[in-house]
């Protein structure tokens, strides 16, 4: 029996299993949390019993299969490497669970603490006698997360959760039991609120106090009582009653008791008074708001009390990081006290914060880094030290590590995070370690798998006679036909002079002009040239010849509807267009409509209506000039640079007058062609931005390197090359397994030479983007991209020797890659980071994790060719067909085990990462457990050939696919569709593009078909 549960719990399907159970349970995970908060994911699955049994038994697994397989011997090196490493990984997380903790210490400027509050929630209850905080995590979906029980003289008061209501605002509801209360509206000139008055309460509010049945009613500026069960009130001001109809006002006799009629205005002195509703039976409940018409509020929670049958049921409230209030209560005479929130955590030494330092980015109110310095007194010890502590540099001491998190909005505050966690993360660290050497070791040590494939690979490009296939791809390029140009079209020499001024943008980078005009010029027409006017002569001639171009067709109208509106008949729209004779709007309420609503819920005219909304406001801005801030402040190199049709404030009087008139009169000469008089206008700019902005101004070498790179559009270029490149390697390739005999061994090494050129060019343009911008060019959705097209190209040439086929491949998805980069959902801007980025891990961990999805898409593309093969495949082809498809399966294999390798060490870097920033090296946020759901999947199907019914190129295929899915979730899905720090529309979910929906239908068709073939023609290699 015991050998027989023994085989159970080490068998490979049960590893199969427990992998994509997980990874279902992750992504599961991830929606809950979106949709119900992180504290119901925890409820529900990470901090559950069964989810630590998972874990548990995948543990025992990968021990069990050391043992079972031998894997301290030396070819089993790198087997034993994996296995143990994750032994560590799931120890140490263990450990962190259940022995380390977080917080936050909050300082003023010259205060000392030495206490800190944790970031889990706790209720306490406690008599005075006894004390008892429990750890809860409620949420709508986890209310009866609490129960506990605290001894009394007279019994045990026991105490449980109910409800639980986030974002919670006290609303009076009807109720039986409840007591009599008004709802009213108290006004003045400054400040509107509505109130709840119960019967007897006294409310002071805003210098006027008002009382409900209480007494003596002459105290009050207004009192209110019940006469024969109406409202009525008397006030010792002047009261005037207004009617709604004729706004015209009446006196009231003072001194006397008067009629308070529902939804009648009453002018009380100063105030306005306004009976929303009366309430015969009401008591107080919280009522959820959503977080779009209030944030910040408490969370509220129902608990039921019971003592020797005696029932009680009533609310607390509660924030997450800030301590609980204490809530009196009384039941069956016993007195005692519940609070929700935080629990207070002494730690045995103090930190004094000296000073908060903030940095923000020259012109703009984006902080560029924030500091608190501060001094560490341990008495214990007799030990003290001062310490600058900033984002990505951290206070460690005594197993205690702090770190920059937030700051207080007066900036005389800090906010530290602080983490507990010394063995923990020390295990974890060990496992990360060993799993990095392990899957190095994987790649070189003989006997691997690797190595079984590299060597497969070799003999079968011996073995392959020929693979009888067509393949017909048709690339079509069209080009828009040139129009009139306009009459005065401003000249390149002139027009390259002006992109050359600095200009300051509202994030407070300092680029060259021709960068800001590009950015205009993309958005407009999504392109860096219009007509054959470069970006800089198109801004110029707006601002020369406003009437031409609000006539000249720029914006693009795709929706029938739309183009009905604005009575067009092409593609195009001009400015004009938009707006009737009289200057009204014509699609204002669309456009309202439009933006009333979320974008998930927008259909296709109202997402066009958003943009093209957004077009028209960039074009009107940039024929004002609004976005020209060239004029530094001369004062103050920090301050926020004007533009010309800026209101000028503090500047001296000699330098108001040249901001506010230089650039009219540079733009009139240039409207009367006079180039010499526009030229030294334009001069008189560059040296006042010298003058007065040296200090942080970039060199004319890197300005001159900006302006090429723009100009160049390097990256859009290089797409339909490697497209076409990669489609006629791919033709070739295809003919040269058919026809043995033609080799075409020139044109595939001249191909191959291409594709290395490319691949420099490629490089070199990462390399000026990243001097440009002064970090990693891969901090952003652009920038990442275009790093996923480089690792893919890459990836084909690493095994370009193995299979030209997968050099083909690679040159077309990049050239995919580099398309999707510049479509209009991309930002290609040149950003300034954000404090938390500016680290040395921004560069290690997404250069990992983001070369893992180059090699990882080649892994899917050639399992959708093999897919297509092995469905097309005949009796008369299959022996030819099969080696093929081996050989490229061969070459999937390799790809996914690198990428695999390298998503798995990146996702660990992530960790360390976030370890060193905000104390935390897991915390279950969305991006993290996707990338761990991809490992999931991943490792699942690099084991699939130890799993019975599992075996075989055509389900390897497959999986190596439709495994992709989840890079593109982790990727793209978790930014625009959850909730988390890395997303972009934090869970406001954008429409699934419909391109999404004919991918999924293209790859079942091929799949099935695949499937349909294969077993037809069962008995070969393939399925074997």
């Amino acid at each position: 029996m015991m050998k027989k549960i023994w085989d159970t719990l080490t068998a490979t399907w049960l590893m199969g299993t427990l992998l994509i159970f997980l990874a279902t349970v992750l992504g599961v995970a991830t929606f809950i949390e979106k949709d119900f908060g992180p504290n119901a994911a925890r409820a529900l699955v990470y901090n559950t019993w069964w989810f630590e049994a998972v874990f548990s038994i995948l543990l025992v697994n990968m021990i069990g299969s050391l043992l079972k397989f031998k894997a301290w011997t030396f070819k089993k090196l790198p087997v034993l490497a994996f296995h143990l490493a994750f032994v560590f990984i799931i120890l140490g997380a263990a450990l962190t669970r259940y022995f380390s903790f977080e917080g936050l210490m909050h300082i003023r400027e010259g205060e000392t603490s030495d206490v800190i509050w944790s970031s889990d929630q706790y209720v306490r209850i406690g008599n005075g006698d006894e004390i008892k905080d429990t750890k809860v995590l409620f949420s709508l979906v986890s209310p009866y997360d609490y129960a506990q029980s605290i001894s009394t003289p007279s019994g045990t008061i026991t105490v449980e959760s109910t409800l639980f209501v986030p974002n919670a605002i006290s609303k009076p509801i009807e109720k039986p039991g409840g007591s009599e209360a008004l709802e009213l509206i108290i006004s003045n000139d400054q400040n509107r609120r509505e109130v709840t008055i119960f019967k007897g309460d006294d409310l002071l509010m805003d210098g006027i106090r008002i009382g409900f049945e209480t007494f003596p009613f002459e105290d009050f500026d207004i009192h209110v009582c019940m006469l024969n069960g109406i409202p009525h009130f008397s006030s010792n001001k002047k009261i005037s009653k207004l009617n709604m109809l004729t706004k015209s006002l009446a006196d009231l006799p003072g001194d006397s008791l008067l009629l308070l009629e529902p939804s009648v205005l009453y002018q009380v002195g100063d105030y306005r008074l306004v009976l929303k509703r009366y309430l015969q039976s009401a008591v107080l409940e919280p009522v959820q708001v959503s977080e779009n018409e209030m944030s910040g509020l408490s969370e509220a929670i129902q608990l039921k009390a019971e003592l020797n049958g005696d029932v009680k049921s009533f609310f607390i409230f509660g924030n997450q990081g800030v301590l609980g209030k204490k809530y009196k209560q009384t039941i069956g005479g016993e007195e005692f006290y519940v609070s929700y929130g935080a629990k207070e955590i002494k730690i045995p030494f103090s930190l004094r914060l000296n000073k908060f330092e903030m940095e923000r980015y020259p012109g703009s109110e984006s902080p560029s880094s924030f500091a608190s310095e501060v001094t560490l007194h341990d008495h214990q010890n007799d030990f003290s030290t001062d310490y600058r502590i900033f984002m990505n540099n951290i206070l460690n001491y005594s197993g205690y590590r702090f770190f920059q998190s937030s700051y207080d909005s007066d900036e005389k505050g800090t906010v530290l995070s602080v983490n507990y966690d010394w063995w923990g993360t020390l295990l974890t660290y060990v496992g990360y370690f060993i799993l990095s050497l392990g899957m190095f070791a994987a790649l070189i040590v003989p006997h691997t798998r690797f190595r079984f494939l590299i060597k497969r690979t070799n003999e079968i490009y011996k073995q392959k006679k020929a693979l009888v296939g067509i393949l017909v791809i048709v690339l079509s390029v069209t080009t828009l036909r040139a129009e009139v140009q306009p009459p005065v079209p401003v000249g390149i020499e002139e027009a390259n002079a002006f992109g050359k001024l600095i200009v300051q943008d509202n994030s407070g980078r300092i680029k060259p002009l021709n960068t800001m005009n590009s950015e205009v010029l993309v958005k407009l027409v999504k392109h860096h040239t219009f007509k054959g006017l470069s970006a800089d002569q198109v801004m110029l001639g707006m601002m020369i010849n406003p009437n031409y171009w609000m006539q000249v067709p720029m914006i693009t109208i795709k929706h029938p509807e739309l183009k009905s509106q604005l009575a067009i008949s092409g593609k195009k729209a001009a400015f004009k267009d938009f707006f009737t004779a009289n200057g009204q709007f014509k699609i204002r309420q669309l456009v309202e409509n439009a933006h009333r609503k979320t974008p998930a819920h927008r259909d296709k005219l109202e997402q066009e209506l958003v943009k093209v909304d957004e077009q028209l406001n960039v074009f009107y801005m940039a024929r004002l000039g609004s976005f020209l801030r060239i004029f530094p402040h001369p004062k103050d190199r920090l301050a926020k640079w004007q533009s010309p049709s800026s209101v000028i404030a503090g500047y001296p009087s000699e330098d108001s007058l040249f901001v506010s008139n230089i650039f009219g009169l540079y733009i009139d000469a240039l409207a009367q062609k006079n180039t010499e008089q526009a030229n030294e206008y334009l001069n008189s700019i560059s040296k006042y931005q010298y003058k007065y902005g040296a200090e942080i101004l970039p060199s004319a070498f890197k300005r001159d390197l900006e302006i090429w790179y723009n100009k160049s559009a390097l990256f859009m270029t290089l797409s339909p090359y490697f497209l076409l490149l990669g489609i006629l390697l791919l033709i070739f390739n295809l003919i040269r397994l058919v026809k043995p005999q033609r080799q075409f061994k020139w044109i595939l090494r001249i191909g191959l030479t291409l594709v290395i050129l490319a691949f420099f060019c490629y490089t070199l343009g990462l390399g000026i983007r990243w001097y440009i911008s002064g970090h990693a060019p891969w901090s952003n959705g652009y920038e990442s991209m275009l790093y996923i097209g480089w690792s893919t190209v890459l990836a084909g040439l690493v095994f370009s020797h193995k299979s030209p086929i997968a050099l083909a491949l690679s040159s077309f998805l990049a050239g995919i890659d580099l398309m999707v980069a510049h479509l209009s959902w991309m930002n290609p801007e040149i950003t300034n980071l954000v404090p938390v980025l500016k680290s040395y891990w921004l560069t290690i961990h997404v250069a990992v994790i983001v070369a893992s999805y180059g090699f990882l898409a080649l892994s899917a593309l050639i399992g959708f060719l093999n897919l297509v093969l092995i469905g097309v495949k005949t009796p008369a082809t299959q022996k030819h067909f099969e080696l093929t498809i081996e050989e490229l399966s061969a070459v999937s294999e390799m790809a996914m085990t690198v990428g695999l390798y390298l998503l798995t060490i990146g996702s660990f870097l992530g960790g360390v990462w976030a370890n060193e920033s905000w104390g935390r090296y897991w915390g279950w946020d969305p991006k993290e457990t996707w990338s761990a759901v991809t490992i999931l999947i991943y490792a699942f199907v690099l084991h699939m050939r130890y799993i019975p019914g599992l075996k075989g190129l055509t389900n390897f295929n497959f999986w190596s696919l439709v495994s992709f899915a989840s890079v593109i979730m982790t990727y793209l899905g978790v930014n625009y569709y959850l909730s988390g720090m890395h997303s972009y529309a934090k869970g406001d979910a954008v429409p699934v593009p419909s391109f999404v929906f004919y991918a999924i239908a293209i790859v079942a068709v091929v799949s099935i078909y695949a499937f349909y073939n294969d077993r037809k023609q069962r008995g070969g290699s393939v399925s074997s």
